[in-house]
């Protein structure tokens, strides 16, 4: 009896000494979609960005230089041999090694700012209209997504994106359409051996089927090419299984951005790139999107695109739910711009690539804009049943039969005692909605019966400044 009730004892004291030493839950804010120097595109290279960043309270950093640009045109049926080809500085061109050992660098010099690898990608665009006239336009370049957290070079090097650089990646596939041309050109050797008009039609098979094969290579980048229209989302789901079997995550860019909406001129080749929230329907398996940033955002709106998404989901109909966070799309050359105005806020129990990666993946985060002086803090946001003991966060699902409750709060950590209009979805649809004075708690009960899973996220704005939450989901038995 006495070894017994000492092993209790001890077994008591160790499990009090866990439970005290549990890490909790600690906010860190960060920003993603951030240019530097290193591709051109930004007007500060990194060291001066992790600066800026740690000015402004700022502990992870995902920048999103391009991985790869490139725009050509060829002359048919030789467009890859006879072209003109546009090229600026990227990861891809300068080198990812280079790219890989400038943040690991940075990572080694300093603790206070993470930085956590990531690269913009336009896989696929497609032109219309006839080259030197006003309609010369290639479509969707702006069509764009961030790659984030593969960690090798040649993970890079390989991405399937339009005019890179030479890959055996679809070589398998790409090699039936080879050997055919090859075929013709040794078959073109019969034709050369006749005499008379034979010779010179051997000669002419044995020129246009080399050129052909060369041609059409079977170490393309991309099994795509620009010149035979739209092809849908499957360039963009061909990238974004390629970085899920390495590891990445991928996220949708600016998918309402105005910018590419109306149209740019880059020297005489137009660029148009329509709003495309419909492809994040049509595509699967990436990890979230840009659902803050500095354009109007419709489809997170009730019952919108997101939320379409987000039921598919809940009904089985898709794998993987989508995350939402804040773009800051910082270039540092822009008048009034500061690389703190678009956050993403993680949840996080330690500061670590893994820990960021972990958390992106699994959305415990939630999305900002800042507007001076402050902005709004989500303090918690929780949903929990009056029949059991467990709770469940951002990214996470809460399997418990009872009245659902959801618990949050919402300040301002300035102390701003501004109006704030808050609502909370569910499923869809807006469930609770209030509207008051910072700071606001909340403790809504859905007595609604109803069996199967659905989801609760919130929506909160006031005074220039707005926060977005990924959602909570609920199954009842």
């Amino acid at each position: 009896m006495p070894h017994r009730f000492l092993a209790v004892v001890i077994l008591v004291c160790l499990f009090s000494f866990t439970g005290a030493r549990a890490e909790p839950w600690r906010q860190v804010p960060g920003v993603l979609h951030v240019q530097t120097r290193f591709d051109g595109t930004g007007r500060y290279d990194l060291d001066q960005l992790v600066a800026l960043a740690r000015a402004r309270g700022i502990e992870i950093l995902i920048p999103s230089d391009h991985d790869y640009q490139a725009m050509e045109y060829g002359v048919p049926p030789f467009r890859n041999l006879i072209k003109k080809r546009e090229r600026r500085d990227s990861v891809i061109g300068i080198g990812p090694e280079k790219f890989l050992a400038n943040i690991a660098r940075v990572n080694a010099g300093q603790k206070d700012v993470l930085v956590i690898p990531g690269v913009q990608s336009s896989p696929f665009y497609y032109w219309s209209g006839i080259p030197f006239r006003d309609d010369f336009t290639a479509n969707n370049y702006r069509k764009e997504l961030l790659v984030v957290g593969l960690g090798k070079a040649a993970d890079y090097r390989n991405l399937p994106v339009l005019h890179g650089p030479l890959s055996t990646e679809y070589t398998i596939r790409l090699l039936p359409r080879v050997l055919v041309l090859l075929g013709v050109f040794v078959l073109s050797f019969y034709l050369i051996a006749q005499r008379g008009a034979m010779h010179y039609l051997g000669i002419g098979v044995a020129v246009v089927s080399a050129g052909l094969a060369l041609n059409h290579h079977p170490f393309q980048s991309s099994l795509f090419d620009p010149y035979h229209g739209d092809q849908g989302v499957r360039p963009h789901q061909a990238l974004i299984d390629y970085v899920n079997q390495r590891g990445g995550l991928v996220f949708w860019l600016h998918p309402e951005s105005n910018f590419g909406a109306n149209g740019e001129k880059l020297g005489p080749v137009r660029l148009q790139t329509p709003h495309y929230v419909d492809d994040l329907i049509n595509t699967v398996d990436y990890t979230g999107f840009e659902a803050i940033y500095g354009d109007t955002v419709r489809m997170t709106d009730p019952g919108k695109q997101w939320d379409r998404i987000l039921n598919q989901y809940c009904r089985g109909e898709r794998a993987h739910p989508v995350w939402g966070f804040s773009g800051a799309d910082f270039h540092g050359d822009r008048r009034g711009e500061v690389i703190d105005e678009y956050q993403t806020i993680f949840l996080l129990k330690e500061k670590t690539s893994e820990s960021v990666l972990d958390a992106l993946k699994k959305g415990r985060y939630y999305a900002v804009r800042k507007s001076p002086p402050g902005r709004i803090v989500l303090d918690t946001f929780s949903v929990s049943t009056t029949k059991t003991d467990a709770t469940a966060i951002m990214g996470e699902t809460l399997t418990a039969a009872g009245v659902t409750v959801i618990r949050g709060r919402v300040s301002d950590p300035n102390g701003g005692k501004y109006r704030v209009r808050l609502r909370l979805i569910r499923g869809g649809e807006v469930f609770q909605e209030m509207e008051g004075d910072l700071p606001i708690a909340f403790d809504f009960h859905d007595t609604e019966p109803r069996q199967g899973m659905t989801y609760y996220r919130l929506a909160a704005s006031g005074g220039g400044r707005r926060i977005l939450s990924n959602p909570i989901f609920v199954r009842k038995p």
